[in-house]
């Protein structure tokens, strides 16, 4: 991976619940990781092999960080992707690729 293709500064986030000091539960998202990455739109025939969600529309290309899972979402400016497929690529723990669904 060519580092002058992560260009965009993409903030991971990650969905938590805690209580507060009335015992109601608070949802929301707190930031995991920020990262430099490449964010493409999937070409029609990526779009097609990407397989059962039809709605895919996005892969983000970063370097490897632990512990992304498919139930996060990156923030990219003021854009939002639920990540649905995270992919080691070649399993060598250097290079992640995030399938992504762009909310709108």
């Amino acid at each position: 991976m060519r580092s002058g293709n992560l260009k965009h500064k993409i903030v991971i986030q990650t969905f938590t619940e805690s209580q507060n000091d009335f015992g109601e539960v608070a949802k929301g998202w707190t930031n995991f990781k920020s990262a430099y990455a490449s964010v493409t739109p999937l070409s029609a025939k990526e779009f097609f092999k990407a397989g059962t969600h039809a709605e895919v529309s996005h892969k983000i290309e970063l370097r490897y960080i632990s512990g992304i899972k498919s139930k996060m979402r990156v923030v990219y400016d003021s854009r939002i992707f639920e990540i649905e497929s995270v992919l080691n690529i070649r399993e060598a723990n250097k290079t992640l690729h995030l399938i992504c669904t762009e909310v709108v």
